[in-house]
């Protein structure tokens, strides 16, 4: 099945960012509190267990209604593609463990992998309901997933670089 490119680089995209993980993964342990309160582990974990959660509702597909309200951090973060950095917290369902090590992190990069699959092959119309985002359609949750674990890479570089 052919998908529509800007589509298809998105889906690229995220999966790159699954194997920088896999390459960062090693250095779970590494914090540094004057950068985030998290880990480096922690940002991966968390970024994990987001992909997963929006994959997962997506692929339950429930199809959207059409209409929704505005969403003032979901229409920002699409609008400027960045997503701001100590302005939300992370819902409860997504937080991580205290100290997630590489062994666990390493199990659960394999099991997003399999979950992600190819998310093109869900259904358009289908969405998901983000606890702070709120109703989101395939295509922008897709999008979504790759500008909130790009802003938890950049946290990880940072931590990495810090003295």
């Amino acid at each position: 099945m052919t998908y529509p490119k800007a589509m298809q680089h998105f889906v690229d995209l995220l999966n790159s960012q699954i194997d920088e993980f896999e390459a960062l993964a090693p250095l779970a342990l590494i914090r540094k509190e004057s950068v985030s309160n998290w880990s480096v582990g922690q940002q991966i974990e968390h970024s994990l267990i987001a992909i997963s959660g929006m994959i997962l509702a997506l692929r339950k597909e429930h199809p959207g209604t059409g209409s929704r309200g505005p969403n003032m951090y979901r229409d920002t973060v699409m609008a400027t593609k960045q997503f701001p950095r100590g302005k939300i917290e992370a819902p409860a369902i997504s937080r991580p463990s205290e100290n997630p090590d590489p062994v666990f992190l390493e199990r659960l990069i394999a099991k997003t992998r399999n979950r992600v699959g190819n998310p093109l092959d869900i259904s358009a119309t289908s969405t998901l309901i983000h606890p702070i985002m709120d109703v989101m359609y395939r295509d922008e949750a897709i999008e979504f997933m790759t500008i909130h674990t790009e802003h938890h890479l950049k946290i990880i570089r940072e931590i990495l670089a810090a003295d």
